[in-house]
């Protein structure tokens, strides 16, 4: 975990409050910020539990009403979080040492950032202790099985497998989910990343000349974007809880 939190320091110190310092890749950024919009209630009071450099925050600001607070783990993302200015409160806080209770939490890619699963789980416990009762959790994390058939069908088309980064444990999430049952009751699981997966990484990659790198902002990945997700080809998932 210390190697880990200090990878993020460094992204927060490199790249400060822009979008590169927790994600490559912008179009993909637009489908998890609209998947949230989706999930989350924006007259209710949330919190964002490994916030970053606040990007997810500074957009939902714009049309939330509730009270917005984001914590991290790492000082030096928080720092850059609270260089915009804005009115929402930006806290160094660990996961496993949540206070309050909230109405509203979510998370994105944040648990997939501690390396055992049995920590994963003890880490979204502890959000479920944070929620009130009834509360919401939308958890934006990735899936180990949509990640491995992504992969699948590269090799399908002759590409290379793209692994996760060190610092990332992917999510079993049948395995996650009934780990939580006691205490969180499953309402629904968004594959919203998955065509945007096949095209962007599949298709693109594949349309690519040999010895570039695809573009992420590619038309065909703009075209994909825009598209109703199908399938279950796409690692980044919302799976949204209700606590009991």
């Amino acid at each position: 975990m210390n190697d880990i939190l200090e990878f993020w320091n460094e992204q927060a110190r490199t790249h400060g409050t822009d979008l590169a310092a927790t994600m490559p890749d912008p179009l993909l950024k637009c489908l998890e910020l609209a998947a949230l919009r989706r999930h989350l209630d924006p007259a209710l009071d949330t919190i964002e539990v490994g916030c970053g450099n606040g990007v997810n925050l500074l957009h939902l600001s714009e049309t939330f009403t509730g009270r917005l607070t984001g914590i991290d783990f790492s000082p030096d993302m928080i720092a850059a979080a609270r260089q915009a200015g804005s009115a929402i409160d930006f806290q160094v806080e660990d996961i496993f040492n949540l206070r309050g209770q909230w109405p509203q939490i979510f998370t994105d890619r944040c648990l997939i950032n501690i390396p055992r699963f049995d920590l994963q789980i003890r880490a979204a416990i502890n959000l479920a202790a944070a929620l009130a009762p009834g509360g919401r959790l939308v958890l934006i994390e990735c899936s180990a099985p949509a990640h491995a058939r992504m992969n699948e069908a590269r090799a399908r088309v002759g590409l290379t497998e793209i692994p996760n980064h060190w610092h990332n444990r992917y999510i079993d999430e049948r395995k996650f989910i009934d780990a939580l049952k006691a205490d969180l009751q499953h309402i629904e699981t968004d594959r919203f990343s998955s065509l945007y997966y096949l095209i962007s990484r599949v298709f693109n990659a594949k349309m690519t000349p040999e010895g570039e790198s695809p573009d992420y902002l590619a038309e065909i990945n703009r075209i994909a974007c825009d598209l109703p997700s199908v399938g279950d080809f796409g690692p980044h998932q919302a799976w949204v809880f209700r606590k009991r």
